[in-house]
């Protein structure tokens, strides 16, 4: 019977002895780069503001791709136990326009004396002395008593890559609104006449007329915004092909369900009567060469709004309209007024087709700028946009929902000079979502802060660029080589 108990208490402790503390997880190593579509130099500069945002100084080093701040601490009150915190940050040029930043934490905690807490730095303040004494030229150890005094240490530190600050310097570079050039009273210089392959030409007038209008599948919540006299407003990432491309099969539903449709782009009412054209032509090569003589597609700054996704959007109301669909595409846009004065004049346009149209469901791509339905912006607190001043009874405003990704749009660089090209496009918020589903509209029970209603999943971003570039396909990024690792899957330390 004793020999029994032992067994028992045996197998007891065997069992108590399989029982421990959760497993700490390490810091997550990021398994690509991500490559912001910006010179080194901005993308630094841009971090350098965000770590002095935070109250860090800078300190520059001889090698213009790194830097790091000073360390930095919370004042603990009198216990002398503090925890000093830097960054290390290290740049890498990818290409001209193409730029990689990684950001480094280092933390060093520094133990005092609880019972003596006044004096608790003379230990390190000696090893200060001594470490820079000379000899020679001995007058005693430093004394300094105050806290913003205190020395610098440098002792070999560990550091680890903080995402979070990563991500954040993302969305500062990668989050800005769109920039929309207006360039009416810009002199253009001769250019030669294009000559175009005859893979630049779109395909859509080759098919038959039966096959070009078909719209594809139902989008989820539409139905739920759709009605006579809606006025729908879709703002925009400039740039992106996903964007036109789903307000296409859009309007091709509202349509298809049988009511008149008018589609806004942003362009120069000065282009209405090419586009007319063009919408009554068959859409072959010479008419598509036809449209694109407009003084709006040779602008010497492509922002987004002439990109090879808006002709295709074009191009595919001409082909709904061959198909006996009720579609009409309205250029709505200035290019001689800017500011408060431009977007008064969009407004005005539309509210005047809403007292002749009162039944017209109207759908306008804008950029994001223009579908506020609030007056100010952070950069103007004086700008109205046109969404504030339409008069429409039935007024929707969708942002637009995506993932990470790129366009094509216009920016300033450190020279306030403008230069167009590929743009990182990174949302946040609410805004930002997961690549892979088919677009759908999403209501809000109220309205947010900016007045939008809802928002309009596209997928994540891929860059369309100026209609007139011959080549069409953006060039992939380059994707730079991971820092090696250490420790299995730990992240680079120092």
């Amino acid at each position: 019977m004793r020999q029994r108990g032992w067994w028992l208490c045996l197998l007891w402790m065997a069992s108590m002895g399989c029982v421990h503390g959760p497993r700490t997880t390490e810091p997550e190593t990021p398994k690509f780069e991500h490559v912001f579509q910006k010179p080194l130099e901005e993308a630094l500069a841009a971090t350098r503001q965000l770590l002095a945002s935070r109250g860090y100084a800078i300190e520059e080093t001889t090698d213009p791709t790194q830097f790091l701040t000073k360390w930095k601490t919370q004042d603990r009150g009198d216990t002398g136990n503090d925890r000093y915190t830097r960054f290390v940050v290290t740049g890498l040029s990818v290409a001209p326009r193409q730029s990689v930043v990684r950001i480094f934490r280092m933390n060093f905690n520094a133990m005092g004396n609880d019972v003596n807490h006044k004096a608790n730095w003379w230990r390190i303040e000696y090893n200060y002395y001594v470490h820079d004494s000379s000899p020679f030229n001995d007058q005693g150890p430093p004394l300094r008593n105050a806290r913003s005094e205190r020395i610098e240490l440098r002792t070999l530190t560990n550091g680890t890559r903080d995402l979070d600050l990563e991500r954040e310097l993302t969305l500062r570079l990668e989050s800005t609104p769109s920039l929309e050039v207006v360039s009416g009273n810009v002199r253009e210089e001769p250019r030669p006449k294009a000559v175009r392959d005859s893979d630049f030409y779109l395909t859509r007038w080759k098919q038959e007329a039966a096959e070009a209008g078909p719209c594809g599948e139902a989008m989820r919540g539409l139905p739920e915004v759709l009605d006579l006299g809606l006025t729908l407003l879709v703002g925009e990432q400039l740039g992106s092909r996903e964007a036109p491309s789903v307000v296409g099969e859009l309007v091709c539903q509202v349509a298809e369900a049988g009511l008149p449709v008018a589609l806004g782009l942003s362009i120069p009412r000065s282009e209405q009567e090419r586009v007319d054209r063009y919408l009554a032509s068959p859409g072959a090569p010479a008419d598509q060469d036809a449209l694109l003589e407009g003084r709006f597609w040779q602008r010497p700054y492509q922002d987004g709004r002439s990109s090879r996704a808006i002709m295709d959007l074009i191009d595919r109301v001409r082909a709904l309209r061959m198909t006996g669909l009720s579609v009409t595409l309205l250029a709505y846009d200035t290019d001689l007024a800017g500011g408060s004065k431009r977007d008064a004049q969009q407004a005005a346009f539309w509210n005047q087709r809403r007292e002749t149209q009162q039944f017209e469901v109207q759908v306008i791509l804008a950029g994001n700028t223009h579908t506020r339905t609030v007056t100010g912006t952070p950069w103007d607190q004086d700008f109205t946009p046109m969404a504030h001043l339409l008069k429409s009874p039935r007024l929707v405003v969708l942002e637009m929902s995506y993932a990470q990704g790129t366009r094509w749009g216009c920016d300033l660089d450190r020279e306030g000079k403008l230069q167009c090209g590929l743009i990182g496009s990174t949302p946040s918020g609410r805004v930002a979502a997961h690549p892979g589903m088919s677009p759908f509209i999403t209501s809000f029970a109220t309205p947010t802060p900016e007045g939008t209603h809802g928002m309009l999943y596209v997928g994540a971003l891929t860059p369309s660029l100026p209609a007139i570039s011959k080549q069409q396909e953006a060039p992939l990024p380059i994707r730079p080589p991971l820092p090696p690792l250490r420790d299995g899957d730990k992240p680079p330390m120092f």
